[in-house]
C-alpha cells in the first residue's frame, strides 16, 4: 500500500470523529501532505473543517454524518427536505413521470445544501419497498457476481459503494433493493473472513443503527 493510500485509509477509517490534521502531519512528515489533501478536496473525496480550534479531516460521507450529529440547523433542514421528498413519493401512483422530475430536482437541492457546508453529499438511507414475492436466487452464483463486480468497480484501496453493486446485480437478477441487501448481508455474515464493511455511503446494510455503505474483499 502506498503512502497516499495509507493516508486516505486513515481518514476513511476515522469515521464520524474525523482525524486531526496535525496527527497526519506528524505521522507522514516525509510527504507533501498539504498538496495531497488539497488534491483530494478538489476531487470531493475529503473535507477539512475546524472542530473547535483544530482542523480535522473527514471522508466526505463521514462528514455528512458529523453534520447531522453536531449541527441542529443542518439536521433540521435535512429532515424537512426528507419529509418533502416522501410527500412527493406518495404521489407517484398517479403522476409517476412528474414525480420523477421532482425527485431529480430534490437531489440537486440536497446537493446544493451540502455544498454550502463545505461540499458534502447527501445521505439517503434506503427505505424498504412494498414486499414482493421473493425470487429464488442461487447464493453461489450471486456470490460469484458479487465478487466480480467488486473487482470491476473497486478503487485503489479496494472499496466499492454497495449502491454500485446493487445497481448492477439488482438489474441482472431482477430483484428489489431490499432483496439485494438481504442477500448481501447474508453473504457478508457467512464470509466474514472474506469481506470487510465500512460505514458511510448513500445506502447500505444497517448494523446497530449505522449505515455500512462500502465493502471490499480481504
Amino acid at each position: 500500500m502506498s503512502l497516499e493510500e495509507k493516508i486516505f485509509d486513515k481518514i476513511f477509517s476515522s469515521g464520524v470523529s474525523g482525524l486531526k490534521k496535525t496527527d497526519l502531519t506528524k505521522e507522514f512528515a516525509s510527504v507533501d501532505l498539504d498538496n495531497i489533501l488539497n488534491t483530494w478536496i478538489k476531487e470531493n473525496k475529503i473535507i477539512i473543517s475546524k472542530k473547535g480550534s483544530t482542523n480535522y479531516c473527514w471522508h466526505k460521507d463521514s462528514y455528512f454524518h458529523y453534520l447531522l450529529e453536531s449541527d441542529p440547523k443542518f439536521k433540521y433542514t435535512f429532515e424537512i427536505l426528507k419529509e418533502v421528498q416522501i410527500s412527493f413519493q406518495k404521489l407517484s401512483t398517479s403522476i409517476d413521470k412528474h414525480v420523477e422530475k421532482l425527485e431529480g430536482r430534490m437531489i440537486v437541492l440536497l446537493d446544493s445544501i451540502l455544498a454550502t457546508t463545505t461540499n458534502n453529499n447527501n445521505n439517503n438511507v434506503y427505505e424498504n419497498s412494498i414486499p414482493k414475492p421473493q425470487k429464488v436466487i442461487n447464493l453461489q452464483n450471486f456470490s460469484d457476481d458479487f465478487d466480480s463486480t467488486i473487482c470491476k468497480y473497486s478503487d485503489s484501496i479496494g472499496w466499492v459503494p454497495l449502491v454500485t453493486l446493487r445497481n448492477d446485480l439488482s438489474h441482472k437478477y431482477e430483484i428489489s433493493e431490499k432483496e439485494f441487501y438481504d442477500l448481501a448481508e447474508q453473504l457478508v455474515n457467512e464470509n466474514r473472513s472474506k469481506y470487510e464493511l465500512s460505514t458511510g455511503g448513500n445506502e447500505g446494510i444497517m448494523i446497530r443503527g449505522l449505515v455500512y455503505g462500502y465493502v471490499r474483499c480481504l
